[in-house]
């Protein structure tokens, strides 16, 4: 496939947590400021951590700069983006040595702070002796069939509540990165009332954060697990193509790719475009990185200028969430589901901003949009459900699009070498990922989307290109799992700089055919809507469907205009 572009918490800063619990989350909320106000201010620091932490926000602009330069240039030819993956790297170095400096700042140097602590048990009380320079503590409670549950705690004593019948193993760790964790203890704790069914109690140890914006109090209506009918057969034997109406009860979303924060932007001029277009919504990075440069500390402000531009001018926006900081990863799925829930009580149904959809993370299928690291699907699932999980506790009705592709680049475990089976490594690490699932997010480049593929299940085409008709194999692929939910075209096109407009246009005319050929695709977001390149040197502008400067339309504008008003 091409390879298409890519974008770029404080409950615990726990390694390899996989789920954060819906309580930790609430009790999170109820600790936050107040809604939609600007950055959040930190408590002034002693010199040398101030000055640290000034280097280190510092290099990170600069770090995100240069990941933003470097995803535009490796669609295609990254092997001609080795001046900008240098750039990242050495970005990349500066920022870690910040934070060893910042580290070191706060912890002071004796490596205390990355001491495991030692528990003692005392009846049901767990306690240890303070660790030098140590202020906050992970803490994790692992029960057999429940997801372990994580909560930071600034104490070095804690009474969990008991959980029936059960034996339950705990263990802590020094709030810093790298730390590693004590050696578990377990607690047996007496069974209750056999005639009575048993509900393990979940913690309920206060969460002391940095101060933070304040989530709305939401009561959306609870969502319908979607019903799953039969994998669906074409006319003409061809999977996952209907001529039916499945559409799910839901209107087609008409969007873009706008970057309205984008480099060349003009907010009104740029929607009032969008809008002759005959589109409604625009997908736009809601990156983690720039919302949460410091563990828990939000910078909202861009984001919600963007946001309420969009909403005065009838303009719909789907977030993305993804793009770790550096002071994390992209398998901290506990830092990420708090994340996703800061963002979704912020915007979520319910507050003025009132966002429906949101995708979870962009392309984690490729290495630069998974912090450069080798694609994980198995990570990526437990990402998603823990993010899920905890976005459902504070909006309920939030509707979540998940990531799949049909890949064959190099990833690190799953039953292959190969991405191609993405999909079902997810469903292996976590069986449950299908109830979490609303819609599912593809990307389906390739060459003229009218081709069909060379090999039934396959991805290529008969021309040997990466197929738009493989989208049929990506949805077999979940219905074999039992989900059937709506499909979300978040990223489609062709650059200029390597067709020309003629056949830019020619296949977005066969796009559309595509689509309306299959109902259970309810979204089309083309990538791009302007060139902000004069002189580019990749194929990236080249998408676009306005010209550098001019904004003058190049010929798939028309065809796709006409086209929107076919799609419903």
């Amino acid at each position: 496939m091409l390879n298409p572009r890519s974008r770029w918490t404080r409950i615990a800063r726990l390694a390899g947590a996989p789920v954060i619990t819906c309580v930790t989350l609430l009790a999170f909320a109820g600790n936050a400021g107040a809604a939609l106000a600007g950055p959040v201010a930190t408590t002034a620091a002693t010199s040398p951590v101030a000055s640290a932490a000034r280097a280190r926000n510092t290099d990170e602009r600069a770090l995100a700069a240069n990941r933003r330069a470097l995803q535009a240039c490796v669609r295609r030819h990254p092997n001609d983006c080795a001046a900008a993956a240098r750039a990242v790297r050495v970005a990349g170095a500066k920022v870690h040595a910040d934070q060893v400096a910042l580290t070191a700042g706060r912890h002071g140097r004796s490596g205390n702070a990355l001491s495991a602590p030692v528990i003692h048990v005392s009846g049901e009380t767990l306690s240890w002796a303070a660790v030098a320079n140590v202020s906050a503590y992970g803490f994790v409670r692992k029960v057999s069939g429940e997801a372990d549950q994580y909560s930071l705690i600034h104490t070095t004593s804690i009474t969990p509540p008991a959980v029936p019948g059960a034996t339950v193993h705990y263990s802590v760790r020094t709030d810093v990165d790298g730390s590693p964790w004590a050696s578990e203890v377990s607690i047996t704790y007496p069974s209750s009332d056999p005639t009575s069914p048993v509900t393990p109690p979940v913690l309920t140890t206060p969460v002391v954060t940095t101060p933070v914006v304040t989530p709305p109090v939401v009561t959306p209506p609870v969502t319908t697990p979607p019903v799953v009918p039969p994998t669906e057969t074409g006319s003409e034997g061809t999977p996952g193509v209907s001529g039916g109406s499945e559409t799910f009860g839901l209107p087609f979303v008409k969007g873009i790719n706008a970057s309205l924060e984008g480099e060349g932007s003009n907010g009104p001029e740029d929607i009032a475009k969008m809008r002759s277009l005959g589109v409604s919504w625009t997908r736009e990075d809601l990156a983690w990185s720039e919302a949460e440069p410091e563990k828990g500390v939000f910078n909202w402000t861009s984001f919600d200028r963007l946001v309420a531009e969009a909403k005065a001018n009838g303009i719909t926006v789907l977030p993305i969430l993804g793009y770790a900081p550096s002071w994390t990863s992209p398998t901290n799925a506990a830092a990420y589901a708090e994340f996703v829930a800061a963002a979704v009580a912020r915007y979520g149904p319910g507050t003025s901003a009132n966002l429906q959809w949101w995708e979870l993370w962009n392309e984690p299928y490729f290495s630069y949009a998974w912090d450069n690291k080798t694609p994980e699907p198995e990570a990526y699932a437990r990402d998603y459900v823990a993010a899920a999980e905890a976005a459902k506790s504070v909006a309920p009705s939030v509707k979540l699009l998940i990531a799949a592709d049909y890949q064959e680049s190099a990833q690190t475990g799953g039953t292959s070498p190969e991405e191609k089976t993405w999909i079902s490594d997810m469903f292996t690490a976590v069986p449950t990922l299908g109830k979490w699932i609303d819609g599912v997010s593809v990307h389906p480049y390739g060459g003229d989307p009218s081709l069909p593929l060379k090999q039934a299940g396959g991805y290529l085409d008969t021309s040997g290109q990466w197929g738009f008709a493989r989208i049929n194999t990506i949805r077999e692929k979940f219905l074999a799992h039992g989900v059937n939910v709506p499909f979300w075209i978040t990223e489609e096109g062709w650059s200029t700089w390597e067709v020309s407009e003629a056949t830019q246009a020619h296949n977005y005319a066969d796009l559309i055919t595509q689509v309306k050929a299959r109902p259970w695709v309810r979204a089309l977001f083309p990538f791009g809507f302007r060139e902000d390149d004069a002189h580019p040197t990749n194929n990236q502008p080249g998408f676009a469907l306005l010209k550098y400067g001019t904004l003058e339309p190049k010929s798939a504008w028309s065809v796709l205009k006409e086209g929107f008003t076919t799609l419903s």
